[in-house]
């Protein structure tokens, strides 16, 4: 049983372009991670400096994440800095959310303990930026960034393009975009990696993209953008299941709960700072179809697959694996606006004629158990996508589709109907006019 974890320091040194955030377990552990970011201006302002200090705070206390749940002591100290109760809320929704999958797998009930100490009545005041009008893109190297990045090509807003750590999917599509790149990357505490690795400590999913929000927050001062445009879709919103009161959603960090927390916090510090999705408004299905659409030249690098992304480099694949929850959703929703044979030598293979995947895409389908905790659709998107491939030739005797599609009802008529639930700026509206073709 560990009693405290404590939220050391953070540092940033311009001069090494590195932040540093340091955590300690009682009196038995101490873990740094570094983020080294990449020919960053030789000088900040002062006001660029005050609101960098701010939000470092708040990237060290996103980051603490990966680390707390290791140990899941029994209170938050907080070392060399107060909060005040707001910020104290936000980052126990932050914890309790993201780490509601890690609860689940891991059969742990801690939300209660979650607390954050804060100091009564501290306040904040906006700090006046004047940012570049341009924008920062984070590419993951999947269908859903390769649609945002030819979306702000079709604005005319300049874009260039953002990761941490250059995979090759992410490297192969950020080349085929023709965007400039900032590429961070990111140390994790190598205690930490030992730990996971021993089975020491408790070990599972983290919001990643909650954290990188941080990460992104940060840059967009240093550098000098206005705007970071995220690829979040309508159907990252939608929950996997209820688990001591809590809704768990493997893509919380992706929902719009979590963007608007997050934009609300940033408006209290930089208030002319912009973080959004410019594809909230739809679903993972209408994305599919303006993939297919307008990001043909991306066909032959994007990789959705996970296993594309592993931390470890020596375990990652340079292909799909063509046999996860991800690869199958991924398949079953273009399947319905790409050509049959481009699809199978993309993905390399076609899961929806094996049958040792027909209980993966019973899953995907909602006929057993719960959505899988993958970055997947709804269930009312892959029996749409599945009952549009029963009635093409081409398709419907795919073992999967011929076992499977008598057990669905497609009864679903809004998947590519916009939502109104996004907080997209005037500046980037007429996105609106190609989500409604």
């Amino acid at each position: 049983m560990y009693k405290e974890f404590h939220f050391n320091d953070f540092g940033f040194s311009l001069a090494e372009s590195k932040v540093s955030l340091s955590y300690k377990v009682d009196e038995k552990y101490e873990f740094v991670e570094e983020f080294i970011l990449p020919n960053s201006p030789r000088k900040l302002t002062e006001q660029q400096e005050q609101a960098l200090q701010y939000v470092l705070k708040y990237w060290h206390l996103a980051v603490g994440i990966s680390y707390y749940k290791a140990f899941l002591p029994e209170s938050i100290v907080l070392d060399s800095y107060a909060i005040n109760s707001q910020e104290a809320e936000f980052f126990e929704r932050f914890y309790i959310n993201g780490l509601g999958e890690f609860a689940v797998r891991n059969n742990l009930h801690f939300f209660e303990k979650i607390k954050f100490p804060f100091q009564q009545g501290l306040k904040r005041e906006p700090i006046d930026l004047h940012f570049n009008e341009e924008v920062l893109l984070p590419i993951g190297g999947g269908k859903d960034s390769c649609v945002t990045a030819e979306l702000l090509r079709d604005l005319g807003i300049k874009t260039t393009a953002i990761a941490c750590g250059e995979p090759k999917p992410i490297a192969d599509v950020i080349a085929k975009s023709g965007m400039d790149k900032i590429i961070i990357k990111r140390k994790i505490a190598p205690e930490l990696l030992r730990l996971n690795e021993s089975g020491e400590v408790y070990n599972g999913h983290v919001p990643i993209t909650g954290i990188l929000a941080f990460m992104l927050w940060a840059v967009s001062i240093i550098y000098n953008k206005k705007y970071v445009v995220m690829s979040c879709e309508r159907s990252a919103s939608s929950g996997n299941m209820v688990y001591d009161g809590v809704k768990i959603n493997h893509q919380y960090s992706k929902s719009y709960d979590f963007e608007n927390d997050f934009y609300a916090l940033t408006q209290k510090i930089t208030p002319q700072f912009r973080y959004f999705s410019i594809l909230r408004p739809i679903s993972e299905i209408h994305i599919a179809k303006l993939f297919a659409q307008k990001c043909s030249k991306y066909f032959e690098v994007f990789t959705s697959c996970n296993k594309a992304f592993k931390l470890d480099e020596e375990k990652r694949l340079n292909h799909w694996c063509g046999d996860c929850d991800k690869c199958r959703f991924v398949f079953l929703i273009l399947a319905p606006f790409m050509d049959r044979d481009k699809l199978i030598a993309i993905v390399g293979k076609n899961p929806l004629d094996d049958e040792n995947q027909i209980k993966g895409y019973e899953e995907l389908l909602g006929l057993t158990g719960y959505k899988p905790f993958e970055c997947v659709g709804e269930f009312a998107e892959s029996k749409w996508a599945l009952t549009q491939l029963a009635n093409k030739s081409e398709w419907q005797n795919d073992c999967v589709i011929k076992a499977l599609a008598n057990k669905i009802q497609n009864d679903d008529h809004n998947l590519f109907v916009p939502s109104g639930q996004h907080i997209i700026p005037e500046r980037f509206s007429n996105v609106m006019a190609e989500f409604r073709k």
